[in-house]
C-alpha cells in the first residue's frame, strides 16, 4: 500500500513524537494531491520549543512527496499571493515561522497571516487593489500549505491548523541521516506514485463524508485526511481516527493568553467570595511565582492590562465606592465556556483534632461536676 510506503520513508529521516503524529503527515502528503477535491485544506504545523528537532527535516522529506511544492525560509505577501495565483497551484513549504510571527513580528506579518488564513476554505479570495488603476481584484490563495518554527503561531492559524509537536531525539531515538543526493530519487518515485494512486480514486473522494469522530472546525481540518484513510483501507481508516483524536486532544493544542488568564483567575479566586477587587485580584495573579503575570510585558500585569483582556470575553468590573470590583458569577460563564471542568481536589484524611478553646472550657465544668457529686456522695 502506497501509504504504508509513504510513512515508513517519513519515519526513516524523522524522528516523530508519536507513530500518530507520523500517521497524519502522511496522510496530509497525500492529501496535497487532492485537496481541491475538499471544502477545506488543513495547515500542518510543525512546532517545538528548541530548534533540532525534526521540523525543517520533515520540510524537506515532504518536499519529495507532496504535490508542486514550493520551499521558502521567507516569503514576502505579495510574492505568496502570486505563487498561490498560478495555474497548477503548488504545496507551500514555509520554514522558521517564528522570525514572521514571533515576538517582534516582521511587516506584513499580518498580509501574510490573512492569506494564510483565508487560503484554508475554498472561495475565500484574498481581495486587493492593484496598480496602476488600483483596481480591486480577488486572488485566489486556496492551496495546502505548512510551516514550522519554534514557539508562538497566532491564534487563528493553529485553531486552522493539524499540530504536530516535534521534539529532540532521545539517546535511543536516531532517525537516519537525510542526504538529498542518495535519496531525492526514491522520494520522488514515492510522490508520483501517491499521486498516481490519489488519481485513481480522486472521483470517490469529492463529496465524500466520512467517519469522523471530531466535531465543529476539528472536524473540518481532518475531514480530507479521513476521507483519504478510509479510501486505503481499515487499517488506515483505524489510524486517521486515533491520530485525529491524539492531535486535537487539549494537551496538543497551545493555549491563548487570554485563556491562560481565565484560567489562572479561576485558581487564585478566594472560595466562596462573590466579588473581588480589580486590584486585589491582580495582586494574588502577581502573588503566584509558578504564573507569568508579575513579568508581564516587563512591567507585569495591572487593572488596566487585566479589563483588556478580560473586555475579549465580555467581562467587565463593577464601579464600587472604594474600587472596581469583578464579580464571580460574570466569570464563571466564560470558565465554564472555554475551561475544561475543575479536578476536583482530594482532601487527605484528617487525624483526630485539637479541642478548641470552648470544648476544653465544657470538659472541665464537667469534670468539675463530677469531682463535685463525687465529694457530696463522701458525705452523706
Amino acid at each position: 500500500m502506497i501509504l504504508d510506503d509513504v510513512d515508513a520513508y517519513l519515519g526513516r529521516f524523522v524522528a516523530f513524537p508519536s507513530p500518530e503524529a507520523r500517521h497524519a503527515v502522511t496522510l496530509w502528503a497525500a492529501h496535497t494531491h487532492c485537496f481541491d477535491c475538499f471544502d477545506s485544506t488543513p495547515r500542518l504545523v510543525l512546532t517545538s520549543p528548541e530548534k533540532q528537532s525534526g521540523k525543517t527535516r520533515c520540510l524537506e522529506v515532504l518536499d519529495l512527496i507532496a504535490a508542486n511544492t514550493i520551499s521558502a525560509g521567507s516569503i514576502s505577501p505579495a510574492a505568496l499571493v502570486r505563487c498561490l495565483a498560478r495555474q497548477e497551484t503548488p504545496t507551500v513549504l514555509l520554514d522558521e515561522y517564528d522570525t514572521v510571527f514571533g515576538d517582534r513580528p516582521t511587516d506584513g506579518s499580518e498580509d501574510l497571516r490573512g492569506i494564510i488564513n483565508n487560503g484554508h476554505r475554498a472561495g475565500m479570495d484574498y481581495w486587493r487593489c492593484v496598480p496602476p488603476k488600483w483596481d480591486v481584484e480577488p486572488f485566489s490563495v486556496y492551496a495546502p500549505v505548512a510551516l514550522a518554527g519554534i514557539g508562538h503561531l497566532p491564534d487563528t492559524v493553529v485553531d486552522r491548523s493539524v499540530l504536530v509537536t516535534m521534539r529532540r531525539q532521545a539517546p535511543g531515538e536516531r532517525a537516519e541521516q537525510f542526504r538529498r543526493r542518495p535519496h531525492e530519487p526514491p522520494g520522488r518515485e514515492l510522490g508520483e506514485r501517491l499521486a498516481t494512486w490519489i488519481g485513481e480514486i480522486s472521483h470517490r473522494l469529492d463529496g465524500h463524508e466520512p467517519d469522523n469522530p471530531l466535531e465543529d472546525r476539528a472536524a473540518d481540518l481532518w475531514e480530507p485526511l479521513l476521507a483519504i484513510a478510509e479510501h486505503a483501507g481499515p487499517d488506515w481508516a483505524a489510524r486517521a481516527r486515533t491520530a485525529a483524536r491524539s492531535l486535537t486532544a487539549r494537551q496538543d493544542a497551545p493555549e491563548s493568553l487570554r485563556v491562560e488568564l481565565l484560567r489562572d483567575i479561576r485558581t487564585v479566586w478566594p472560595p466562596g467570595q462573590p466579588i473581588l477587587a480589580a486590584a486585589e485580584l491582580v495582586r494574588l495573579l502577581r502573588a503566584v511565582e509558578e504564573m507569568r503575570w508579575a513579568e508581564h510585558k516587563g512591567n507585569g500585569l495591572n487593572p488596566r492590562s487585566l479589563s483588556q483582556f478580560l473586555g475579549r470575553f465580555d467581562i467587565i468590573s463593577h464601579k464600587k465606592a472604594t474600587a472596581n470590583v469583578y464579580a464571580r458569577s460574570d466569570l464563571s460563564d466564560a470558565w465554564d465556556r472555554y475551561l475544561e471542568a475543575p479536578t476536583p481536589s482530594v482532601e487527605p484524611p484528617q487525624g483526630p483534632q485539637d479541642p478548641t478553646v470552648e470544648e476544653l472550657d465544657e470538659m472541665d465544668l464537667l469534670r468539675k461536676e463530677r469531682e463535685q457529686d463525687t465529694a457530696d456522695a463522701f458525705l452523706f
